[in-house]
């Protein structure tokens, strides 16, 4: 940013600051425009336009920076993220829109660079791109002949292992269907090499854990490169409680800027931090411990999700299930009294209905604004959408997710289901609201590509030319309120986030374009001058 709004600034957190000639978004409707805006304690004192009275708000030795008739947003908020996961994938073989034959070269590639014996780990393929069905242990094989190899498909709800892999998890013809997940055979009942849901769990307890050292540098590096997009809260959707001391430390010693909002693991139920409750406003309110995440089904790419009905392209199977409903209930009467908020990842409309009903039953009428948590939001039966709103569960989408999924969803669900997925437009228009994120590593963390998703329902190629669904498209404001205001609220943070006004902690992003009147395809190319987080410049 030092050479593109201010040379030489250094405005550190806490610091008074006076930005100036900036076009000021503010996402606040009592001053929705400003162009100066002053922050005192890493908390703002004053918005308006009105340079000399932003300088009464502010000790006389304050900095003043010139934003040089630049668009400023309040800072972004990725609802739903895996931190690690991003870190991993920033260091891991990245198999992402390779074909068939470039995967398989790549991890031949990999294993001559490896010892003999050590694993390989991959992600990012898509059998979707290959127009094939699974791959198979035997290609594998001959790519990594003395290195097991675990390769995660593009949504990490399914893994495809050499026969290496399967050796050492003890898999084989005799090895029993976990519950929530399968071991894809061939005709002969033997392993094939894909592993879907639960049963990828049976590989990763055997795989060598990173220790505390490459767990700080992946997560600080995935923290870093969000920070960069505009992001300036990070919601971690899958946290290990044994990992929150290395995240806590790292935040006291500054050396992760973000701010950190984890929904927990619950691994085991008996941890003393899931019998705690939640903490929050940790370091400046750098850190809070929210909610628990759970999981209903896994993923429509890999005929996981768990559908009321049978797959279009698989007659005879509709998904897996992860939990019985008293087990599902009995996890939720946890959550509920130990004082957490709920995260539920549920993405056929079969696991939509089991945590509708099951909420249900668990708080009866009990209706205070607890924001519990439904996350994908991708396909909901007729019957469920209503309820869902009148219970106060938040819709939690991934609106980036949908430029790939428009390329295989009619294929799984068959054009009259489709009517009713990704319905994002109807949740507003029935009165409520969505949050978005962008489950990264499996998506870009980019939001400006979950932002132009949200209002062209298109790839990036502009397919299909009239939107995907397009009645269900959001409205550019409607889109950013699900990064800000909206994500602001389901985190019970509106006091302190998701809009630029008087009180609220100072975080904002710079950028090089105003994107509610700039073309529709130039969303997606939207660059972050600077990225501010409680008035510090964490990014540029």
């Amino acid at each position: 940013m030092s050479d593109r709004v201010n040379q030489g600034i250094s405005a550190a957190g806490g610091e008074p600051v006076v930005y100036r000639s900036g076009k000021i978004l503010t996402m606040d409707p009592s001053c929705p425009r400003a162009s100066v805006l002053a922050s005192l304690g890493g908390r703002i004192c004053y918005v308006g336009d009105d340079f000399r009275e932003a300088l009464a708000t502010v000790p006389s030795h304050a900095e003043v920076v010139d934003l040089r008739n630049r668009n400023v947003i309040p800072g972004l908020i990725d609802s739903h993220a895996h931190v690690l996961g991003e870190g991993l994938r920033l260091s891991q073989l990245d198999l992402a829109s390779l074909d068939y034959e470039e995967t398989l070269a790549a991890v031949a590639q990999e294993a001559a660079s490896r010892p003999k014996g050590a694993w390989i780990h991959g992600r990012g393929w898509d059998q979707n791109l290959w127009n094939a069905s699974w791959p198979t242990k035997e290609d594998l094989d001959k790519a990594a002949p003395d290195n097991p190899t675990v390769l995660d498909r593009i949504d990490k709800h399914t893994i495809w292992v050499n026969s290496l892999a399967l050796e050492r998890a003890g898999l084989n013809k005799e090895s029993q269907e976990p519950n929530g997940g399968e071991i894809v055979r061939d005709e002969r009942g033997e392993p094939v090499g894909i592993l879907i849901g639960q049963a990828m769990f049976s590989v990763y307890s055997v795989m060598p854990l990173n220790d505390g050292l490459d767990f700080l540098e992946a997560f600080k590096r995935a923290a870093d490169e969000l920070t960069a997009y505009g992001l300036t809260t990070l919601v971690d959707c899958a946290t290990r409680p044994k990992d929150f001391p290395l995240i806590r430390q790292a935040v006291a010693d500054g050396l992760i800027k973000s701010r950190l909002k984890l929904y927990l693991l619950p691994v085991p139920w008996d941890h003393e931090m899931i019998r705690n409750g939640p903490i929050r406003g940790l370091y400046g309110d750098r850190l809070s411990v929210d909610g628990l995440k759970l999981f209903c089904d896994g993923s429509l790419g890999s005929r996981s999700a768990w559908l009321l009905e049978d797959y279009a392209d698989r007659p005879g199977h509709c998904g897996s299930r992860i939990y019985a409903d008293e087990e599902l209930e009995a996890a939720l009467e946890q959550a509920r009294d130990f004082g957490w908020q709920t995260a539920i990842h549920v993405i056929g409309d079969a696991a939509v209905a089991q945590a509708t009903e099951c909420i249900g039953r668990v708080l009866g009428q009990d209706r205070t604004e607890r924001n519990w948590r439904l996350e994908h939001y991708q396909l909901v039966a007729d019957g469920d959408r209503e309820k869902i709103l009148s219970m106060g569960l938040v819709p939690s989408i991934q609106s980036v997710g949908l430029m790939t999924d428009l390329h295989m969803a009619e294929s799984r669900l068959g054009p009259d289901r489709l009517k009713r997925a990704y319905a994002w437009r109807d949740v507003v228009d029935r009165g409520g609201y969505v949050i978005n994120g962008s489950d990264c590593p499996i998506e870009s963390p980019n939001p400006f590509l979950g932002l132009y998703a949200a209002v062209t329902r298109k790839d990036l190629k502009g397919h299909p030319p009239e939107g995907f669904g397009p009645e269900q498209r959001l409205s550019r404001l409607e889109a950013l309120s699900s990064y800000t205001v909206w994500a602001a609220r389901a985190a019970f943070a509106s006091d302190k986030i998701g809009s630029l006004a008087v009180g609220k902690l100072c975080d904002f992003a710079v950028l090089d374009r105003d994107i509610l009147t700039c073309p529709e395809r130039a969303i997606a190319g939207t660059r972050v001058l600077a990225s501010v987080i409680g008035g510090e410049i964490v990014a540029d």
